[in-house]
């Protein structure tokens, strides 16, 4: 067996076989990942974690170097298509089939990177939803391929990190159908449940809005918002992790993945007043922090970081490819999606300040060709004021 049990030493294999690593360590970040490390830690720890399997690191390897060589040999472009052009060994394949129709025949497939322990990293790597026994190798193969899109890459940069940092497992476990998601927050003893009816992928990658404690309540129990406080809280207390992600179904609660916090949720310029004057538009609290700076429009992969250093930087919604712009830029204002998304996760990390549902264009009208603005931003409050300024900007806001 070359596919190692989330439940970590002594777990069964594939058709009841001592598991691989059951005469060693507990595998560790290194070898699956950050997302599987912490998943098998909470397992462990008699936490509610799905059962899975995970391809390590080292098996990826070859792949991720092919991509890594496609590179430098042809252009960014090449890395993907030279990963999901590989056929993965008849062994590998075998292992893989049979997990699946171990974990009742139709699973998700997530990616796990080392990185992942960074928040910089939220969101940056690729899952598979809906996976059968037929296509679990292309699965793995589109996990590893999700490596060399342009987000990662351009966050690699922001790092500061060659191509050869980018290592990746690939997790596979039960696929359920949610009866409810989202984010789980400890900050200074108290919890804030966020989460949407329904599965969590669209409120983590932006396109949800999403709802708190007793809003969220409202909409999916008291009682399952009382489970999540209750399993953040176990969480923290036995791995110390104070954040995490979570789905309800059919009356209990799972835990999608945890970690902690890599930076203060406080960020920007401490002490920084707002305007007295300015034209005030509401928004709703994403990263506390106040910041200012003129006014820039972001776009995924069309919008490069360099646009938006020192720079508010203005999207439409919270979606992961745009964390590269976040690099360099002083704050954010998102006129829709959630606190819990994936990219507030990449500005907290980043001591980047967040407004979010806040629309500019509701006080400055929609021909902001006239003028530059410049924005001073309050990320705990969802306060922003604008200014008409002679400064020069890149762009004007959309």
């Amino acid at each position: 067996m070359r596919l190692v049990p989330l439940a970590g030493p002594g777990a069964p294999a594939i058709g009841g076989a001592g598991g691989p690593g059951a005469d060693d360590g507990v595998p560790g970040i290194g070898d699956i990942g950050f997302k599987a490390a912490r998943l098998a830690a909470a397992l462990r720890a008699g936490l509610p974690v799905l059962p899975g399997w995970v391809v390590p690191v080292g098996l990826g390897e070859s792949a991720m170097g092919a991509g890594v060589d496609a590179i430098r040999a042809h252009g960014v472009g090449a890395g993907r298509v030279a990963v999901l052009g590989l056929a993965l060994d008849a062994v590998l394949v075998a292992e893989l089939t049979a997990a699946v129709d171990d974990l009742s025949g139709q699973v998700i497939v997530r990616s796990s990177s080392p990185l992942e322990g960074d928040g910089r990293w939220a969101g940056a790597f690729s899952s598979v939803t809906g996976v059968g026994r037929e296509d679990v190798a292309a699965a793995v193969r589109s996990c590893w391929a999700s490596a060399f899109a342009v987000d990662p890459l351009r966050r690699l940069e922001g790092c500061g990190l060659g191509l050869e940092a980018l290592e990746l497992a690939v997790l596979v476990q039960p696929e359920i159908v949610p009866d409810a998601g989202g984010v789980a927050r400890i900050d200074g003893g108290a919890v804030t449940v966020e989460g949407v009816p329904g599965h969590p992928g669209p409120l983590l990658s932006g396109w949800a809005e999403g709802a708190r404690d007793g809003e969220l309540a409202g909409l999916i129990g008291s009682r399952v918002v009382a489970d999540v406080a209750r399993l953040a809280g176990r969480v923290f207390a036995e791995l110390g992790d104070d954040v995490i992600e979570w789905a309800a179904c059919d009356g209990r609660v799972w835990l999608l993945q945890s970690m902690r916090r890599t930076a203060p949720d406080c960020g920007g310029e401490p002490g920084l007043p707002m305007p007295a004057e300015g034209l005030r538009v509401a928004g709703r609290p994403g990263v506390p922090g106040m910041a200012a700076g003129p006014l820039v429009a972001g776009r995924p992969h069309q919008t490069g970081a360099s646009d938006c250093r020192g720079a508010i930087v203005l999207v439409d919604r919270p979606v992961p490819g745009l964390a590269p712009l976040l690099f360099g830029a002083r704050g954010l204002i998102s006129r829709a999606g959630a606190a819990g998304s994936h990219l507030a996760e990449v500005a907290r990390s980043l001591g980047v300040p967040m407004v979010i549902g806040c629309r500019p264009e509701a006080v400055t009208g929609l021909d902001q060709a006239a003028g530059a603005w410049f924005a001073t931003i309050n990320g705990g409050t969802g306060e922003v004021v604008l200014t008409q300024s002679r400064m020069s900007v890149c762009q004007p806001p959309a």
